[in-house]
């Protein structure tokens, strides 16, 4: 009988997954993105763990929160998006921002990753069983956690490997 593997069987390598400094621009979040792209040239993952120089996880970064610092004046302190309830012939005006678009995606880019990132969500022990995984994910709402060992990021377990670990040991 097969025995199941543990956390650490099931992870993507932190060498494989997007990651970054708190204090690198953010303009280097979106290129560690676009380094993690399928054969179709889609990117793999929709966000990013933020590490400390001892590799310890201090947080994570997102596409929204990356959106937001490319894009501040729409997205922060407003009640409503600019296109919000407009019909489509108006937000097609969304052409005449190109320039503009252009000149603060470089701008604020170039922001620290700090600023934007989200407080760490829980992460998960690298020797533990996979179930611990599910338990944590399932609660929290999660697709991904980070996994550590001796306090130090060694990457991440995906919630469908976890399902597929555990699926696969199910009799049907």
């Amino acid at each position: 009988m097969n025995t199941m593997p543990i956390i650490k069987d099931l992870i993507i390598p932190l060498e494989q997954y997007p990651h970054v400094r708190a204090n690198a621009p953010v303009h280097d979040a979106v290129g560690q993105l676009f380094t993690h792209v399928d054969d179709n040239g889609r990117l793999k993952y929709n966000e990013l763990l933020v590490i400390n120089r001892h590799f310890q996880y201090v947080g994570r970064l997102t596409l929204r929160n990356i959106l937001t610092c490319y894009f501040p004046s729409l997205f922060l302190d407003r009640k409503r998006s600019f296109f919000y309830g407009k019909p489509i012939y108006f937000s097609e005006l969304a052409i005449l921002m190109e320039d503009s678009f252009q000149e603060e995606c470089k701008r604020q880019g170039g922001q620290p990753v700090r600023g934007f990132m989200q407080p760490p969500i829980e992460s998960i022990e690298a020797r533990l069983h996979p179930l611990h995984a599910a338990e944590v994910m399932v609660d929290q709402r999660l697709c991904s956690l980070p996994v550590v060992e001796n306090d130090t990021v060694i990457g991440v377990i995906l919630l469908v490997d976890v399902f597929q670990a555990l699926a696969s040991r199910c009799s049907l």
